[in-house]
């Protein structure tokens, strides 16, 4: 393995020489140290012996080693874009490879592909800060991912509803000098006199000087 190889083709054309040769599959791990460079003989070398010698452990800690989890799989296939100088072949080729090791990942069946494309669908559904928050969790089922939400709910229960509206003018009373409907209304000035000088009672009826 040469630095500019990827890793993971390396592996599985490994394994399709190994088959189409006939090797064992415990011969498989003791074949293909030799041959291993870079990041991917440190992944080897901090096995444990009865891991090193299991082809599948082997190839496993290799890939997570090198950065090719389903998760990157995932990521890539849902990002690659056809450039100006771009190939459609080429794209459609990798987007194919790219499903592939994200959607068959350690020999998933027709369930596990299924829960794959739901999990992916139901994060990205979720209240943003719901959908980031398991995200750092990286749920590998629908059944976890359904689990941590309901756990930040029951631990965060108005996560993602909207702020209630707040009023920022100042009240005018406080709730204890709250007013009643009828003491609310206003009150009318008094009645201002008319100009001129104060009037007097007619004598007799109402006076006392009968004279």
């Amino acid at each position: 393995m040469g630095a500019q190889d990827d890793p993971e083709a390396f592996l599985d054309l490994f394994e399709k020489t190994a088959e189409a040769g006939g090797w064992p599959r415990e011969q498989w791990p003791v074949r293909l140290i030799p041959l291993l460079s870079g990041e991917a003989q440190v992944a080897a070398q901090q096995l444990p012996v009865p891991n090193l010698l299991v082809f599948d452990d082997l190839k496993r800690a290799i890939l997570q080693r090198v950065g090719r989890s389903p998760e990157q799989h995932r990521q890539r296939f849902r990002s690659l874009v056809l450039g100006e100088s771009g190939r459609p072949f080429v794209m459609a080729q990798q987007l194919r490879d790219s499903c592939r090791k994200w959607l068959l990942a350690e020999g998933s069946d027709v369930d596990h592909i299924i829960d794959r494309v739901v999990l992916e669908q139901f994060v990205t559904r979720l209240p943003r800060k719901t959908a980031e928050w398991v995200q750092c969790h990286r749920p590998t089922s629908l059944d976890s991912a359904i689990q941590l939400v309901e756990d930040q709910m029951v631990a965060c229960p108005r996560v993602g509803e909207p702020l209630p509206a707040v009023s920022l003018s100042p009240p005018l009373l406080s709730p204890s000098l709250s007013l009643s409907p009828s003491a609310a209304r206003p009150v009318p000035l008094p009645r201002s006199r008319p100009p001129g000088p104060p009037r007097v009672p007619p004598r007799g009826l109402g006076g006392t000087d009968l004279r």
